[in-house]
């Protein structure tokens, strides 16, 4: 059983030889697994910052909070938390 399907990267019409076939070539298949991938990860990084409680997008991986004066504020807080040494 073969159908003509539209590829859903590149709207090549190719012919599926099974019929949930969503991609012309595997070159295709892999631009949508990276696409998906690089979406997943810009929808991980909306953040809330632990001091002002603003939304934002985190612009590394590993970034906490919204700007830098969140960052120094809360770098002063816990270090006058302490107390002297």
């Amino acid at each position: 059983m073969t159908l003509q399907r539209t590829c859903v990267v590149c709207g090549k019409v190719f012919t599926a030889l099974k019929p949930h076939a969503r991609y012309c070539s595997l070159t295709c298949k892999r631009i949508a697994l990276l696409r998906k991938r690089h979406e997943a990860g810009r929808r991980r990084r909306h953040r809330r910052c632990p001091r002002c409680g603003e939304i934002f997008v985190a612009t590394r991986s590993d970034g906490v909070y919204c700007s830098n004066a969140c960052r120094q504020a809360m770098h002063r807080m816990r270090h006058h938390a302490e107390g002297p040494a």
